[in-house]
């Protein structure tokens, strides 16, 4: 019987015996290729890089981030590039979510169906768009409602 080396142990073999070395047993082979939900501004577009929500990919509009052609968000405005999660009856995490944006000095509250995280904040100047990138990451989203209490949304970036 011949054991070949391979991607991760080491194989030896001579008179004194045999030993093989398995100090590397799942090696990194290359570059990460994880990626993470990033927002952008192109213009007067917005958008963000295909990541998840609670392991899912998010929509905006009806067309998922990581379709063939991205989709992006036209605005006309300053405001912020939001993360909008919304409750599903008898799920514990929501399984769907959009990138939203939202005009405004601030990103709404958030109410017993809905919670928003922004990604970013788009400033305007004379027609001129500006961005600063608040969040970026892959995100886990939880809600917790307590009989008459308003629900409480909890987030988090997950690298």
């Amino acid at each position: 019987m011949i054991v070949q080396p391979g991607s991760g142990y080491g194989f030896n073999s001579s008179g004194y015996g045999v030993s093989m070395d398995i100090s590397n047993p799942f090696p990194d082979d290359g570059p990460a290729t994880t990626i993470y939900l990033n927002p952008y501004l192109n213009g007067d577009k917005v958008g963000a890089t295909p990541g998840t929500v609670n392991r899912y990919i998010p929509k905006i509009g009806t067309v998922y981030l990581d379709a063939d052609t991205p989709p992006t968000i036209t605005i006309e405005g300053a405001g912020h590039i939001c993360v909008k999660a919304t409750y599903e009856a008898d799920k514990f995490f929501p399984r769907t979510a959009t990138i939203v944006y939202e005009y405004g000095s601030t990103p709404p509250v958030d109410t017993n169906t809905e919670s928003y995280y922004p990604l970013a904040k788009v400033n305007s100047v004379s027609g001129v768009y500006s961005m600063v990138k608040l969040s970026s990451g892959n995100l886990i989203v939880n809600r917790l409602k307590a009989g008459a209490n308003i629900a409480t949304w909890w987030w988090d970036v997950i690298q």
